[in-house]
Formats: structure tokens, C-alpha cells, sequence
């Protein structure tokens, strides 16, 4: 994959990407030597003087936002994150919304019920402590058989 294929490859890939999403593109980066820049075509004002040749100015230049920014044996992984990162793949921007939401409530009830379950252990044997100084009749045992 290294070498003069390199082209060939990134070509191969760009099809795979532009049948998924026709607005991506995939170019050297000006910024660090060696890496490519997966940018998608967007639709934005801007007002930015376009002198320098850096990758965020071809970008604004060419109304482009970056994706990613991959060294050349990352290729083969773009398209994999690219439909595991689509929002629209997991029902839009609300469903994915209310499904982290739904998601970190579950997590608060669990450390909640952890921190429940921790409290009531400590004071049963906190309980038990109080009865055996004060001469009742204590299970040292953890289950009644």
C-alpha cells in the first residue's frame, strides 16, 4: 500500500466514500506532510483572506469542512467510521439525543442504586456492631441456612 500505489489506493477508497456520501473528497494535506485530509462539501459564509496556503484556508477557500485527517495506512478505516458516526444512520439528531439521554439516566440510577446498596451494607453492619456492645445476639454469618 506504501510506495507509488498510494494514488491508486486513495483513489480506490474516495470511490467507496463517494458512493457513500457524494460530497466528501479526499486530499493531501499542506499542514503535515504525508497525511490526507477527508473533507465535506458544506454550505457557509465566510469572509477570510486566502494568502496562505494552509489546509483550514483551502477548506474555507473551497466552502469544505473537515472530517478526518488520516495518515495513509488509516484509508481502509474511514469508511467503517463514517457509518458508525452518521447521525442520520442512528434516526437523526432527536432520536440520537434521547437515546445518550436514556443512556446516561440509566447510568445515574445504577451509581445511585450502587451507592444505596454500599449505605445500607455499612449501616446493617454498623447495626450489628451496636447490638454485639450492647450484648444482643448477632448472626456473625452471612446467609441463614
Amino acid at each position: 500500500m506504501y510506495g507509488y500505489d498510494v494514488p491508486n489506493y486513495v483513489r480506490e477508497y474516495e470511490r467507496q466514500w463517494k458512493s457513500y456520501d457524494r460530497f466528501l473528497r479526499v486530499r493531501r494535506s499542506l499542514d503535515v506532510p504525508g497525511m490526507y485530509v477527508i473533507e465535506r462539501k458544506t454550505r457557509w459564509v465566510h469572509d477570510y483572506d486566502f494568502r496562505r496556503g494552509t489546509d483550514r484556508q483551502v477548506q474555507l477557500k473551497d466552502d469544505y469542512r473537515q472530517v478526518y485527517k488520516v495518515w495513509p495506512n488509516e484509508l481502509k478505516y474511514v469508511l467503517g467510521s463514517l457509518k458508525a458516526h452518521d447521525v442520520q444512520a442512528h434516526g437523526g439528531a432527536k432520536a440520537l439525543a434521547d437515546r445518550l439521554d436514556a443512556m446516561e439516566d440509566k447510568e445515574i440510577e445504577l451509581a445511585d442504586r450502587a451507592r444505596r446498596a454500599e449505605t445500607e451494607a455499612l449501616s446493617g453492619e454498623v447495626y450489628d456492631h451496636f447490638g454485639w456492645i450492647e450484648g444482643r445476639k448477632v448472626s456473625v454469618a452471612d446467609t441463614i441456612r
